[in-house]
């Protein structure tokens, strides 16, 4: 076996980097290639094309279609799942005996298929599937919300194949607790992302920031809270930035007197988060471990967050915890008539780079796959 071939099933194309799931999956892969892995990605592609980009990272790309048929919604397994099967795939890594890495419990159809027994197959999973469309369930109406719960459920009973890997690797602790009950081997792999260029603390300027993919229902929630709760606060400029936001968040946004950019390029949104003031994260959803929190703790700037957004992670520490309207405003208030010491910026970023060094944290990748079962 070489140990330095890699197959890497991605629930979807992790390029462009536009959202959680994709930079995590993009920034791993990119990392592994630079520690000389010759990596087999394969990609199930569903509307995001097939990027070039991809191509300089990797030996081989290879695409399959997302299934989706009505009748799926009706099998046992979970939709996101049954909807990501392919015999291609499973062809394509028995052509040798290279280590395989299921990029989401959404990749692991082939799991425990007996041709596989003998691999050394390791899952990364991004959160705790059932309890994520458990709370998308809580804010959806009519067939949506009764398709989020019966996911949700068969997520919960579907989640014991996980006992068929060598390896869990989970995204942060409490996810790791959770996981363990499958495999005792359950490691905590912290998101892969971007190194961000940390910036003078004098080039910060005064607005506060929200920024996220806007399209996706939780941040556009997040969102209108702070608009009809929170903002607008007077001298204070807010800043909104993300894609895809609905002609109702732009209207609601504009009549609060808060700028509002839509699909910003790579290059203006990390200009608008090096020199944001004030970060204001908000999320009702406690799973995972949201990027926009780890790239915002890489600047200069002040954090604001609802408890859900650092639940299960350390990264409490470098934030202001707020749990009410009137807590928000009184802290963003506060956070434009004051500055953070030197030093805790500094320590700051050193926690982040003792924790969130993409490169160093694969070595964790490296150390499971010279294992033997």
């Amino acid at each position: 076996m070489d140990n330095k071939r890699l197959h890497i099933i991605a629930l979807d194309v992790p390029f462009p980097t536009d959202y959680g799931g994709a930079i995590d999956i993009y920034y791993r892969v990119k990392a592994l290639h630079k520690l000389g892995f010759k990596i087999q990605l394969h990609c199930y592609e569903y509307g995001r094309g097939t990027p070039s980009e991809l191509n300089d990272i990797t030996e081989n790309v290879y695409y399959y279609p997302r299934k989706k048929r009505s009748i799926d919604l009706f099998n046992s397994l979970p939709f996101i799942v049954q909807t990501r099967r392919s015999k291609l795939l499973l062809d394509r890594l028995l052509q040798d005996d290279s280590p395989i890495l299921f990029e989401g419990l959404h990749t692991t159809f082939h799991l425990k298929n007996p041709a596989l027994a003998s691999r050394n197959k390791i899952v990364r999973t991004h959160n705790i599937e059932h309890v994520y469309y458990h709370d998308l369930a809580k804010e959806a109406r009519g067939w949506k919300k009764s398709f989020f719960l019966n996911e949700s459920k068969k997520l919960k009973r579907y989640e014991s194949i996980l006992s068929h890997a060598n390896y869990i690797i989970s995204i942060k602790q409490e996810d790791q607790l959770h996981f363990s009950q499958y495999q005792k081997n359950t490691f905590v792999l912290p998101a892969s992302m971007k190194k961000l260029v940390v910036i003078p603390s004098n080039a910060k300027k005064d607005y506060a920031l929200f920024h996220g993919n806007l399209s996706v229902p939780e941040n556009e929630r997040s969102a209108k809270r702070l608009l009809n709760e929170v903002l607008p606060l007077s001298d204070v400029q807010v800043i909104l930035a993300g894609k895809n936001p609905s002609d109702e968040l732009i209207k609601l946004a504009e009549s609060k007197g808060v700028e509002i950019i839509p699909n910003p390029d790579q290059k203006t949104m990390d200009s608008l988060i090096q020199n944001a003031r004030v970060h204001l994260l908000s999320t009702d959803q406690s799973t995972g471990v949201k990027l926009k929190l780890l790239y915002s703790i890489m600047t200069y700037g002040q954090i604001i967050v609802s408890p859900e957004m650092t639940s299960g992670t350390s990264l409490d520490q470098w934030c202001n915890v707020v749990n009410s309207p009137a807590e928000w405003k009184e802290t963003i208030l506060e956070a434009f008539r004051t500055n953070i010491s030197t030093s805790v910026i500094e320590a700051r970023h050193q926690f982040m780079e003792e924790h969130f060094n993409t490169e160093v944290n694969c070595q964790l990748i490296i150390e499971l796959l010279s294992k033997q079962k």
